[in-house]
């Protein structure tokens, strides 16, 4: 058996990569690694039992070049009789209007259009080229940029639907593997430029470290990886016990996460934030933030990539911020008053009166005209049925410890004074007694 199948069947076999009856789609650029790849699995696939596609994606970053290549890998899948399907994106153009770089465009676009593939072939699973050289290439460069663990591991052998068989494989023998069984393959003249750190660190900085310093500087790296990799699926599950013993209703009990040692507390706030949605760019700064606001004041928030993060009370809480829209509508003593998110109802009853905190009886001689529907202001007060005094409607608010995202509702005012809070009650000022002649009854419906 030669070398580099062998090196993809144990990883298959470690990893439970690849699993019978599975689909497995192919990135094939063209190049050695995804061509060696492709001509690896259909090896083996008889014999595991499961099928192969591929998908090929032209950037349109390197003109004719980048049209042979897909004309290269067209052919090629004809001849095999692996199903392929091509597309090609304006990656410069979306790197420009997204603000990236043309490589996180690039990264991001492929990895969606491998995604698409998938679904229209089938797959189970994605197999990428990525070896042993381009691991230690990411990991020179999360070095060089300050990562943590979780970057110094470099990339995972899985990750969700994404395999990585060649990963245990160096770029010389995936070379040799190709020249051996006389396969063709494309070269992207763009991994000579020096343009992206990437290039530079394989082309000058590890050239120079494993001649001048290590000469199995790349294994010995990679090896560094697997081991770091080891510890912090530790530390993560440590960490995911600390944040599932400190939930709570709203979010995350703000005491406990602050009492967590510095590498679980930081793991903790890190799986919470992608947890709530945020699965990309959110950096170390961040999450510091975060973890100082483990004992701000109530109503501290902070906006990170794609969520945020606010605390209410004794919790920590992440999502989407749900801010209500301003409402300022006039109330209509008959019938609807509506208004972005619901409406209130009001009619005339007689009768007995029915408890329910979204339903209002209110003496209809003691409302004044001019009556307004609308989210609360500075300088607000409200005076609870049966409380024997006014306050501001914040402190009200702050006192029954609703969350500060919730305070947004629809009430209804006259004047600055809160008449009716749904959920909450009503005034003092236009309860019910028994002398009252008329009753309004106003419902409060939310509409989603």
């Amino acid at each position: 058996m030669e070398k580099l199948e062998s090196k993809v069947k144990s990883a298959i076999d470690k990893y439970g990569l690849i699993n019978k009856n599975e689909r497995v789609l192919v990135g094939l650029s063209g190049g050695a690694d995804s061509v060696a790849l492709l001509h690896v699995l259909l090896k083996i696939a008889p014999e595991r039992g499961f099928e192969l596609c591929a998908a090929h994606l032209n950037h349109g970053i390197r003109g004719a070049e980048a049209y042979h290549d897909q004309h290269f890998v067209e052919e090629l899948c004809g001849r095999l009789g692996v199903p392929l399907v091509c597309e090609k994106l304006d990656i410069p153009g979306i790197a420009r209007a997204e603000g990236k770089t043309l490589e996180q465009a690039a990264r991001e676009k492929r990895y969606e259009f491998f995604h698409r593939a998938a679904g229209e072939l089938g797959a189970d699973k994605i197999a990428v080229a990525h070896h042993m050289d381009d691991q230690a290439e990411s990991i020179m460069l999360h070095l060089i940029r300050g990562s943590g663990l979780k970057g110094l591991m470099g990339m995972e052998p899985a990750y969700g639907d994404i395999i990585r068989p060649l990963l245990w494989a160096r770029r010389r023998e995936i070379e040799e593997y190709a020249a051996d069984n006389g396969l063709k393959y494309c070269t992207d003249s763009t991994n000579l430029e020096r343009d992206a750190s990437r290039n530079r660190i394989r082309l000058d900085l590890i050239p120079y470290i494993q001649d001048n310093l290590n000469p199995c500087f790349v294994e010995g790296l990679c090896s560094m990886g697997e081991l770091l990799r080891q510890d912090e699926e530790y530390l993560d599950g440590l960490a995911r016990d600390a944040l599932r013993d400190a939930k709570t209703e709203e979010g995350y009990d703000r005491a406990r996460l602050a009492a967590l040692p510095l590498p679980l507390k930081s793991r903790a706030i890190r799986i919470a934030v992608f947890e709530a949605g945020a699965t990309a760019d959110v950096e170390r700064r961040h999450i510091e933030r975060i973890m100082d606001m483990l004992t701000a004041k109530t109503g501290a928030h902070a906006d990170i990539p794609h969520i945020s993060a606010w605390v209410s009370y004794g919790s920590i809480c992440f999502g989407i911020r749900q801010n209500a829209n301003e409402v300022d509508v006039p109330f209509n003593i008959e019938g609807e008053t509506r208004f972005a998110g619901g409406f209130f109802f009001a009619e005339a009853v007689e009768g007995g009166i029915i408890k329910n905190n979204t339903v209002a009886y209110i003496d209809r001689d003691k409302l004044p005209a001019g009556l307004r529907v609308r989210t609360r202001r500075d300088g607000d007060r409200f005076q609870l049925i049966g409380s024997g005094g006014g306050k501001k409607l914040k402190d009200f608010f702050i006192d029954r410890k609703v969350p500060r995202d919730q305070r947004n509702m629809p009430i209804l005012f006259s004047g600055s004074d809160a008449l009716f809070i749904p959920g909450y009650g009503i005034s003092d000022k236009v309860k019910v007694e028994e002398n009252t002649k008329r009753v309004l009854r106003v419902t409060y419906v939310a509409e989603q």
